[in-house]
């Protein structure tokens, strides 16, 4: 009997997400023990590597509604599977540069067109345990993948962890072409407008658009553990196993309670779901505060706060979009929201390779920003969610 189709993005999504976390979080760390590249080097890396992962979500959003979502999540693990070999093939900066480039938006496709094939399978397309389940099945890949990347990378093979990614992520896009090998039929957008013109459609939906910038500081803080907390670890003369353990705790603690927390976010209006954005902004911007503290204990406990924002976040980011989106545009509003996840994430990198360059004060200046960041889109989303309460719209 063959996989539902929400089971088989879940299951390309634990074997794709343990290969990135092998990798990602680690990278920076790596380079800067080969004495390859400066911190602002790492941090363009980063930088470029968000941006290309998130920023074309409403192209690819399109493309998922208008030439089918299981194309899009094929090409996708493909152009993954190519960055991650080159990854592997060079220490240089500007090789990494690439291959971050190309496997960014490989990752913008398929997580673009896995999330519209949850929403297409879930019925009315607003199933926040659903959604949830799927960040909990990237959460499970996430769980194991930093500790044996540390590992591997502490016994002095840090190129096999960028291979083993290579070949997960080949391996799964192999898998993903021979299920979705036959597929036929039109296309499945409704919308008869061209494509710039549906991309654009969210623009003209003010309510929307408001709630996208809302969340970019959301997206800035769960950022912070790929952005930040290398480069932070390395200021305090943490080594790979710390950055490895605080992903795994983080890991363990979505895939622990994503799913609960999804169910207890299931029928839930825009307005109530703005709210618990809200309250996960909140705590995270006391996560950024706990960073502040010079104790070996402060970067964990830290980081622990900040996911616990993050459960907020995976509970109802994604299913207000769908409630908001019209018929046939979910890619395209689904793809909004991970622009916003693009420009907090590179926000999260920039900033965090300017100012976490070993200095005191620039540690000082990036955690407190981070806190302001984070209290200023918690205040924005209560408003929003009081809007939304008043509204006789049957969001």
């Amino acid at each position: 009997m063959s996989a539902s189709p929400r089971q088989f993005v879940g299951f390309t999504r634990v074997v794709t997400s343990f290969g990135y976390f092998l990798t990602v979080p680690l990278l920076g760390v790596i380079a800067l023990r080969a004495g390859a590249m400066t911190p602002a080097e790492v941090g363009v890396l980063i930088a470029v590597h968000t941006l290309a992962r998130r920023s074309l979500a409403v192209p690819m959003g399109v493309l998922c509604d208008r030439w089918g979502a299981e194309r899009v999540l094929v090409l996708g693990l493909l152009l993954e599977a190519a960055g991650y070999l080159l990854l592997a093939s060079s220490f240089t900066f500007e090789v990494w540069l690439v291959a971050l480039a190309v496997d960014g938006i490989g990752g913008v496709a398929y997580n673009a067109a896995g999330r519209v094939v949850i929403a297409d399978a879930s019925g009315d397309g607003t199933s926040a345990a659903s959604f949830a389940a799927f960040h909990v099945a990237t959460n499970v890949g996430a769980l194991l993948g930093p500790l044996a990347a540390a590992l591997l990378a502490t016994a002095g093979a840090p190129q096999a962890v960028l291979v083993l990614s290579a070949a997960l992520y080949a391996g799964s896009a192999a898998v993903a072409v021979g299920r979705y090998r036959r597929i036929r039929g039109p296309r499945p957008s409704t919308s008869a407008a061209a494509p710039w013109r549906q991309a654009l459609a969210p623009a003209r939906d003010p309510v929307f658009m408001a709630y996208c910038a809302l969340t970019v500081p959301l997206w800035f803080g769960i950022s912070l553990l790929v952005a930040a907390l290398p480069l932070e670890a390395a200021t305090r003369g943490l080594g790979y196993l710390d950055v490895g353990l605080i992903n795994a705790l983080n890991a363990l603690a979505v895939v622990a309670l994503g799913t609960w927390v999804g169910r207890r976010a299931e029928g839930r209006t825009v307005g109530e779901r703005a709210g618990v954005l809200s309250g996960g902004a909140l705590v995270m911007a006391l996560g950024c505060l706990v960073a502040l503290l010079p104790q070996p204990w402060a970067l964990y406990t830290a980081m622990m706060v900040i996911t616990v924002g993050e459960l907020a976040l995976i509970a109802a980011v994604d299913v207000v979009a769908v409630q908001l989106a019209p018929p046939g545009s979910t890619g395209v509003y689904l793809g909004c929201v991970t622009t916003a996840w693009a420009l907090g994430g590179t926000a999260a990198s920039l900033l965090a390779g300017g100012l976490l360059d070993g200095s005191a004060v620039g540690r000082h200046v990036f955690w407190a920003s981070g806190a302001v960041v984070l209290a200023a889109g918690a205040t924005g989303l209560s408003s929003f969610r009081r809007r939304m309460s008043g509204s006789a719209v049957p969001r």
